[in-house]
């Protein structure tokens, strides 16, 4: 079963480091929503690199998601961030990262199931 909870907004640093120490190189699928454009695919199957939250600088209040492989990297910056949310398995596991953020809507990080390791004779 999966429930959601919301991030506090005091808390975004150091779960979202957290995360990132602990989800690096994990595949995900990125998808933006906004009114005007709908959903839009941005990534898919694509290794998680980092995601943070920037305090200080040009981005200072943005969150920073990057994704890739050596030979190709896709970075993503949410300025302006109002709300994160986790949905979560009982188990812990996370299956969504919802960051919504005015006016560019709601960028969705799902967290694909990691594959079984091929069965062989």
């Amino acid at each position: 079963m999966q429930r959601t909870r919301e991030i506090p907004r005091e808390g975004w640093a150091a779960y979202l480091a957290g995360l990132s120490r602990h989800e690096h190189g994990h595949r995900v699928r990125i998808e933006l929503e906004s009114e005007g454009l709908g959903a839009q695919h941005f990534a898919e199957q694509m290794p998680l690199r980092d995601i943070r939250w920037e305090a200080r600088g040009s981005e200072a209040g943005a969150i920073c998601v990057q994704v890739g492989r050596d030979d190709e990297e896709l970075t993503h910056w949410i300025g302006a961030p109002t709300r994160v949310y986790a949905e979560e398995s009982d188990d812990g596991e996370l299956g969504c990262l919802d960051i919504e953020a005015e006016p560019q809507g709601k960028t969705l990080i799902f967290f694909e199931p990691a594959e079984a390791e091929p069965w062989m004779h």
